[in-house]
C-alpha cells in the first residue's frame, strides 16, 4: 500500500487521534494542516469529510463554495465508532501489518 492510500491515511489519523485521546490531548489545527499538506487538498478534504460522515471522527466542518468543498477543523477527535473501526476492521488490520513490515525493513520509520 502506498503512503497516500486512502486507508493508510485513515489508519494513521485514527491511530494518532486515539493516542491523543488516551493522553488527554487534542490534535491541533496546525498538526492537521501539516498532515494534510502532504496530500492533494481535495483528496485530504474527501478523506476527512467521509471519516466524519461515517461517524469515525468529529470536528470536521464542510465549507461549500463555487470551487468545491473545503473544510474547517473544530476540535477534531476520534469517536467510539472510530475506535471500534480502528481495532475491528480487517482493512485497518492489514494496513497496520503493512506499516509494521515497512518499519522492520526501513530503519528510522
Amino acid at each position: 500500500m502506498a503512503k497516500d492510500d486512502y486507508f493508510v491515511i485513515m489508519y494513521m489519523l485514527l491511530k494518532r487521534l486515539y493516542d491523543y485521546l488516551k493522553q488527554g490531548k487534542t490534535i491541533t489545527n496546525q498538526e492537521l494542516d501539516e498532515i494534510g499538506s502532504q496530500y492533494n487538498q481535495q483528496y485530504w478534504a474527501y478523506i476527512l469529510l467521509n471519516m466524519s460522515d461515517q461517524g469515525y471522527i468529529t470536528g470536521i466542518i464542510p465549507i461549500k463554495a463555487l470551487g468545491g468543498t473545503s473544510i474547517k477543523y473544530d476540535n477534531v477527535q476520534i469517536t467510539p465508532t472510530g475506535i471500534e473501526y480502528l481495532f475491528s476492521n480487517s482493512m485497518m488490520e492489514r494496513v497496520k501489518r503493512t506499516l509494521k513490515d515497512i518499519k522492520g525493513i526501513i530503519p528510522g520509520m
